[in-house]
Order: structure tokens, then sequence, then C-alpha cells
């Protein structure tokens, strides 16, 4: 019996699911928005929370507290991205949405992601539209001809 067990075990054994989880917390951190399935979503939303929780706090202890359970590139991403954004919000950094069944085995599909985006910067250029493939193609063919002869 499951007494006092807190958390969905996900038809995996512990290893197994500390890693998938570990995974599914270093894609959220470094991409902002997952895609998932709803169970492993939910499993997910608490421990990126607390993750997020003691992110906020500053300090050495923080960073090897949070890199037991991320990477250090995770944890740096959390501490200088994430936290700051969340620094006056005192829970619910994230928002699971939910998505139409998955086609190949029907399971219910969602998207987790963090409830505010960070600001983007405004100094960057928008990038140059490319001419079209098509011309490209032609300028090649026509030069490749005027090597030959």
């Amino acid at each position: 019996m499951r007494h006092l067990r807190k958390g969905k075990q996900l038809g995996r054994v512990s290893r197994q699911r500390k890693a998938l989880l570990r995974s599914l917390a270093v894609a959220i951190v470094e991409q902002g928005k997952i895609k998932t399935t709803l169970a492993k979503a939910r499993v997910l939303k608490p421990y990126i929370e607390k993750a997020v929780t003691k992110a906020k706090q500053e300090g050495m202890n923080t960073i090897r507290a949070l890199s037991r359970d991320l990477n250090i590139k995770s944890v740096r991403v959390l501490m200088e991205k994430w936290a700051p954004l969340f620094k006056d919000r005192k829970g619910g950094y994230t928002r699971i949405i939910k998505l139409k069944p998955r086609t190949s085995d029907a399971s219910p599909m969602a998207y987790i992601e963090f409830v505010e985006k960070p600001a983007e910067k405004a100094s960057e250029k928008p990038k140059k539209a490319n001419k079209p493939k098509a011309k490209v193609a032609k300028e090649t063919v026509k030069k490749e001809k005027s090597d030959k002869k």
C-alpha cells in the first residue's frame, strides 16, 4: 500500500521517474513551454514551481540546491531569466493548457508553460528576407553554364 506516498508513479521506477522529471524541468526552463502528456504535466508543475521559488533566493546555497535537480546551465537560466520575472509573485508560475488527445494512442496531451514571458530585446535587428530560391537557383545554373564554356 502507498500510504503517505506523494506523487504519481507514471508507470516507472523511482530512478526513471526522477530522470524524466529532471529532463522535463530542464526543457521547460530552457524553452519556456513544452508539449507533453497531461499526467506528466501535472506531476511536473509542483516540481518546477518549487525550483522557481528556490531560485528567487540568491546565493551559493541556492545554486547548490538547484544543481541537485537540474544541470548547471539550466540553473543559470532559471536564476537569471525566470526568477526575476516572478520576484513579486508568490506562486503560480506555470500553467497547463489542455490539447487534443494524441492520435496514436489517444493519451491526453497538454502544454505546460511559464505564465510570464521574458521581454524580447529591442536592440535585435529583424532578420533579412532571403532572395527567392528560384532566382538563386537560376543564377547558379547560368554561372555553371558559363563556367563550362
